[in-house]
């Protein structure tokens, strides 16, 4: 929920700063076995997803991924010079508006798809392992990462998110069937289950 009082930058940072408090975990099956997909997010991580690539007219951009985030949040940086970047209106503003969205995104139903860009014949930049596909308000759609490539690790990240726009990156990708979700409070260890198709499994 966008705050007026507050410009669409800032809303964006806090809410990807809140995201980082939790952790995801996604169940799924595919080909009659069970794999996992741990989902989390850091400050770093806020950089890229935000589109901040494309502000390169933005001086304030010289500060690492990680402290960027912070530096919005406690006020250092004046946000006002952001929104008046060349790109910010094509490029930044839809991700920012995903971003908003992101966490009741993540709460809500959505779609889960292996992302293999070529089986769509889709031209394009982004290299993610998944696709969730959300429909909460809007069409967003929120691309994953494998955090280590190298790594027996099945830890996560965001890599990109964006409102629906002229192409629909569903198309043709590999849907997988979520089982159960989970949506894990870092401090506190706290879990909630958000989804749950596997414990109906088993009483059957």
């Amino acid at each position: 929920m966008e705050n007026p009082d507050k410009d669409i930058l800032f809303q964006a940072a806090e809410a990807w700063m809140e995201l980082t408090q939790y952790r995801y975990l996604f169940t799924y099956g595919y080909k009659k076995k069970l794999n996992t997909i741990t989902l989390v997010f850091t400050p770093s991580d806020f950089h890229h997803a935000a589109g901040f690539q494309y502000m390169k007219d933005i001086s304030a951009l010289r500060y690492s991924p990680g402290k960027l985030l912070l530096k919005i949040l406690d006020g250092t940086i004046d946000t006002a010079s952001f929104l008046c970047a060349a790109q910010f209106e094509n490029c930044v503003l839809p991700r920012l508006h995903a971003i908003l969205r992101l966490k009741a995104s993540l709460d809500s139903e959505f779609t889960l798809f292996k992302f293999i860009p070529q089986y769509g014949h889709l031209y394009t930049n982004i290299k993610a392992d998944y696709l969730i596909s959300s429909h909460v308000d809007h069409t967003d759609f929120i691309f994953i990462i494998k955090s280590d490539s190298n790594s027996v690790s099945t830890e996560y990240t965001c890599c990109s998110i964006f409102e629906e726009g002229s192409r629909n990156f569903e198309e043709k990708q590999s849907p997988r069937t979520l089982l159960k979700k989970e949506r894990i409070h870092i401090a506190s260890n706290q879990t909630d289950i958000l989804y749950n198709r596997l414990a109906a499994t088993s009483e059957e």
